[in-house]
Formats: structure tokens, sequence, C-alpha cells
């Protein structure tokens, strides 16, 4: 009987071949989950960059149409919340506003709009959207911020 000697090299070999497309597999399911989620997240955000736009307007139009007849303060803060079909709670609009007026004489805020025909009126409008707190949209909170002048 003969015995031969055989190297162990293919068999080295082979393991190798073989730990390198489990981790192949590891990294392709990883990559496939983690854009899964990107792709969501992507989504609940341009959503929120677009409610934020929204906000931005409907906070013009509440300006615009505010009673200034009244002794009452100046709009200085608006809360929105918008839901989904469902009734469900989705977001949250934080607005708060600034006014800048030229010539203004002292007094209150509504009493210098009063006096002043909106033509020279600017608003600093700060508007935040959030996901809401008992909303399970995402793992990780989504929030926009955007500040714009804009006329009254």
């Amino acid at each position: 009987m003969y015995a031969t000697k055989r190297s162990g090299f293919a068999m080295i070999l082979a393991i190798f071949v073989v730990v390198l497309v489990a981790l192949g597999g590891v990294m392709l399911l990883s990559n496939t989950a983690t854009g899964s989620k990107s792709i969501g997240d992507n989504y609940l955000r341009a959503q929120a960059d677009l409610l934020a736009q929204s906000a931005t307007e409907f906070a013009v139009m509440r300006a615009q149409g505010f009673n200034t007849n009244s002794n009452a303060n100046c709009l200085d803060q608006l809360n929105i919340v918008i839901n989904d079909a469902s009734g469900s709670a989705m977001y949250d609009a934080n607005v708060s506003y600034a006014y800048s007026f030229r010539g203004a004489q002292n007094g209150s805020c509504a009493n210098i709009l009063a006096q002043n025909t909106f033509k020279d009126t600017m608003m600093l409008l700060d508007v935040t959207v959030s996901t809401h707190t008992d909303a399970n949209l995402s793992t990780e909170p989504i929030r926009i911020h955007k500040r714009t002048w804009q006329k009254l």
C-alpha cells in the first residue's frame, strides 16, 4: 500500500471561498434592509418639506385674515396638527411670527397693524414640521425647519 501525501491547500482555498461568499451575502442583505429604510425616510422627509411650504402659505393667509379691529394682540403663534386619511396625527407644524413695520408708532401690535396699510409690513416666519410624538412613522424623528420673510 502506498500512502500519498496530499497538501491541504485545496481545502483551505475552498473554506476561504465559502467564507467570502457568506460575507457577500450578509453585506447584500444589510444593504437591502438599509436601502428600504432610506427610501422610506426620504419619502417622509419630502412629505414634511412640502408640509412646511403649505404651513407657510397657511400662516400668511391666517395673518392676512386676522382681526385687527379688536384690541387683541397680533397673531404670534400657530400650531397645526396634520392627520392621515384615517384621522390619526402624523405631523405637527408650529409657526412663530415676528413682524417688521416701517415707521411704526408705539402701541400694541394690533393698533400698529390697524394704522399700517400692510404695504410695508413684513413677517418673519419660523416653520417647524416634525413627526407627531404618538405617530409611529419612522425609527428616527423627522424635523424640518424653514425661515422665510413674507409680505403681509
